[in-house]
């Protein structure tokens, strides 16, 4: 697992080496935080669904293609676990580590992307027997509305999400925040 996050760190890096060269009016870098909901399926017990954040960082190779490292974190607390736990209360969290290419389609007022990510989640409930950490994989999308050259409103971002943690099975993923363009001239 650490060596796949410490691949998309160098190829991150490296993308943001690259873009630095390159003369385009695109942004070397964008830098993606906000909030995040993560609901819960049957097989996620004990977690009910959850709220946290989400940030990312991506590293533009050209107009189209990037490298992104993706991070989030979801919350909640649970009192009512239903027959045979009377009395327990589950205190989850959920993390997400992944990392992986961006493809996106940039127009003047707005950018859609599109990713495909690998790398790691964390659960904890706070109950033994209930917490893990495995592989994850996830897909997805979304859409950046332009405010002006250096900031964007994340107006959705769309993931599935499988893991072989047992607290994070199969789920999608949903968040929006603001998004911040680094490097590049100025335009």
């Amino acid at each position: 697992m650490k060596k796949i996050i410490l691949l998309g760190v160098v190829l991150l890096l490296a993308s943001a080496a690259q873009a630095a060269l390159a003369q385009s009016k695109l942004p070397r870098a964008e830098v993606f935080g906000g909030f995040s909901y993560l609901p819960a399926g049957k097989a996620d017990f004990p977690r009910d669904n959850s709220y946290g954040f989400q940030c990312s960082i991506t590293g533009n190779l050209n107009r189209w293609f990037g490298i992104v490292g993706d991070f989030g974190g979801q919350y909640r607390t649970s009192t009512d676990l239903g027959l045979g736990y009377p009395g327990l209360t589950a205190r989850t969290s959920v993390y997400e580590y992944l990392v992986g290419p961006r493809f996106s389609i940039r127009r003047e007022r707005y950018t859609v992307f599109f990713h495909g990510l690998v790398g790691g989640s964390k659960g904890n409930s706070g109950l033994a027997g209930f917490s893990d950490s495995g592989y994850t994989l996830a897909g997805g999308g979304g859409l950046d509305i332009h405010v002006n050259n250096r900031i964007a409103i994340r107006a959705i971002q769309l993931d599935y999400i499988a893991s072989f943690v047992d607290i994070l099975e199969d789920n999608a993923r949903l968040g929006f925040g603001v998004v911040i363009k680094l490097g590049g001239p100025k335009q």
